[in-house]
């Protein structure tokens, strides 16, 4: 056999030559990487004795059948066995071979590849492709969650069941006392730690750091770190990720250098993901709230409406009998009609105001169905509705513009008996188109609104004047929503209060 050694030391990989009787006769210098022998040392052993099925069943069985009576067979026809080193530890390999005859005697080739490492790596892709699986899994079950301390619990539980760290703790931020407070942590946790600390802008420690500056910290070893809050503590390794301004999300383990790439990794994404289900859970928190005000409101403001509605239709009706009275009395005896048509005008047009006050009480500030209005036509008609005194109206240009008809008078006349009101009966008001073709302005020459009191004038019930109602501009608001319109206060070029209306739907638009 001193012909073989020279030819398979040219292999890669470890080789022996087995005869007949399962004797080892050779063997190639990758043997020793391999096994832990030198060749020299497996010569005349056992081969069997070198290698063993771990599950003990058909690679076993199929490898003493090759021993026995070797067959033709291809070296692509590998078992998946493990080999005894001479250090007594294992490591698997896959065992390739192939029967060759020499001097009338049938020997085997057997090809041993060390796949320890290939293993690990198909155990570590294994291991993070369930933990993905486990991630996403847990994700969509913590974004059904409505309740911030309960989702803080649930995310804790998945670094312990999934992730595999056994020692976890969320630090959620207290607002009022400006403070990170520990709310939820592991079985494990409490008997390593104990009592959880509060940490504040004034203590020493890594997870007030990690929270201020939103930069994630890994701690190999925590006893060289001069920030700890607790110089005696026994976790020796910490990773401290934050959860945006909710708090911190900490894990620990007792020994130095405990977490791997693929640990900081996967955490990392899990708080990101904990941080997207508070920034959810605290958006659904304020919309409820929102819905309480809105549906508060609305109640209210139907209350408000019925009782308006009733209080003026009552006289409402009264006066439009009594006016009918007048008018045929005074038709019989060939009088003028005229000023009796201006006051049945205005009780028509006290009667669509109550009808649109419970409307929009009743069903919401939306806009249904809207027309083609000219701006300047409709202008001209809201000033004969409103007592204008002496005043002026300025019509600087025509727009023809989508509205609902009805609201945007009711805004316009609010408008004008506002700036009357509040400047005087001499006051010049001006409406026209906006130079950049967005929407429409009204302004007026008074001494403006002052800056103190520009943000509270769209709310109900705030007015400048002691005897107004303070819902004019509130109304003007409410109908620029209700099309989707933005409303701004702004000084006119004379110094006057100027409201610009914008986002306006053009009549001849094919929206």
């Amino acid at each position: 056999m001193d012909r073989f050694p020279e030819a398979l030391d040219g292999i890669p990989d470890a080789v022996v030559i087995v005869d007949g009787d399962g004797v080892v006769r050779a063997g190639n210098e990758r043997v020793e990487a391999v096994l832990g022998y030198a060749p020299a040392e497996i010569e005349g052993t056992d081969f069997e004795a070198l290698l063993y099925d771990p599950s003990g069943g058909a690679a076993g069985e199929e490898l003493h059948r090759y021993v026995v009576d070797p067959k033709p067979c291809s070296m692509a026809a590998s078992l998946d066995l493990h080999a005894r080193r001479a250090d007594g530890s294992e490591v698997p390999v896959t065992l390739s071979l192939g029967p060759f005859d020499h001097d009338g005697e049938t020997y085997l080739v057997a090809t041993i590849v060390d796949v320890k490492e290939e293993r690990a790596q198909q155990a570590d892709l294994h291991r993070r492709t369930r933990t993905l699986e486990a991630l996403h899994e847990a994700t969509q079950d913590l974004l059904k969650t409505t309740d911030r301390e309960f989702a803080a619990e649930a995310a804790v539980e998945y670094v312990e069941e999934v992730l595999g760290h056994p020692i976890a703790a969320i630090w959620l931020y207290d607002e009022d006392r400006g403070v990170l407070d520990p709310v939820v942590w592991t079985d494990a946790a409490d008997e390593t730690v104990g009592d959880h600390p509060t940490f504040g802008p004034g203590s020493s420690s890594i997870s007030w750091r990690v929270f201020d500056s939103g930069d994630p910290a890994y701690v190999a070893d925590t006893h060289a770190e001069p920030e700890r809050h607790n110089p005696d503590s026994p976790i020796r390794s910490e990773l401290i990720l934050p959860l945006g301004r909710y708090g911190v999300i900490n894990i620990g383990a007792t020994e130095r250098n405990a977490f791997d790439e693929s640990d900081l990794a996967v955490a990392r994404l899990w708080a990101a993901t904990v941080t997207m289900v508070f920034v959810r859970i605290e958006r659904e928190r304020q919309l409820r709230v929102r819905e309480r005000e809105i549906a508060r409101e609305r109640d209210r403001l139907e209350e408000f409406a019925s009782l308006v509605s009733h209080d003026l239709r009552s006289p409402l009706n009264v006066a439009t009998g009594n006016l009918e009275v007048i008018r045929e009395r005074l038709r019989e005896e060939h009088e003028d009609l005229t000023e009796i048509d201006t006051v049945a005008r205005s009780l028509d047009r006290m009667e669509s105001l109550v009808g649109d006050m419970l409307t929009l009480a009743r069903q919401g500030a939306a806009i249904d169905e809207t027309e083609a209005v000219s701006l300047a036509a409709l202008a001209e008609e809201c000033w004969d509705g409103v007592d204008t005194a002496a005043a002026e109206l300025v019509v600087a240009d025509d727009t023809r513009l989508r509205a609902d008809r009805s609201r945007l008078r009711q805004a316009l006349e609010n408008l004008f008996a506002n700036a009357v009101a509040h400047v005087g009966e001499s006051v010049r008001i001006e409406v026209g188109s906006l130079p950049d073709g967005e929407g429409f302005y009204v302004e007026d020459d008074g001494p403006g609104i002052p800056d103190d009191r520009r943000d509270e004038v769209f709310d109900a019930g705030v007015s400048t004047d002691p005897e107004g109602t303070g819902f004019g501009l509130k109304i003007v608001a409410e109908v620029a929503d209700a099309h989707g319109w933005t409303l701004d206060l702004v000084d006119a070029a004379n110094g006057g209060a100027r409201f610009e209306f914008r986002g306006v739907e053009p009549a001849d638009s094919d929206a």
